[in-house]
C-alpha cells in the first residue's frame, strides 16, 4: 500500500470527487498531489469568500 503525502491528506473528499478520485493513494500514485492541494485551497477560499458576500448580504438587510 502507497502511503499519501502531506498535501493529498488536506485534501477533501469533495475536491477528490471533482476530479475523479476516490482515494487519496489514487492522487500520490498520479503524481497530482501539489494540483490537488491547490485546487483544494482554491475551493477552500472561494468558500469563504461566498461565505462573506452572504454575511454582507444579510447585514444590509
Amino acid at each position: 500500500m502507497t502511503a499519501a503525502c502531506a498535501l493529498v491528506g488536506a485534501v477533501s473528499e469533495e475536491t477528490l470527487a471533482a476530479h475523479g478520485f476516490a482515494r487519496r493513494t489514487d492522487v500520490h500514485q498520479a503524481a497530482r498531489c501539489a494540483e490537488l492541494w491547490a485546487a483544494e485551497n482554491r475551493r477552500r477560499a472561494d468558500r469563504a469568500a461566498l461565505d462573506r458576500h452572504q454575511d454582507k448580504q444579510e447585514v444590509t438587510r
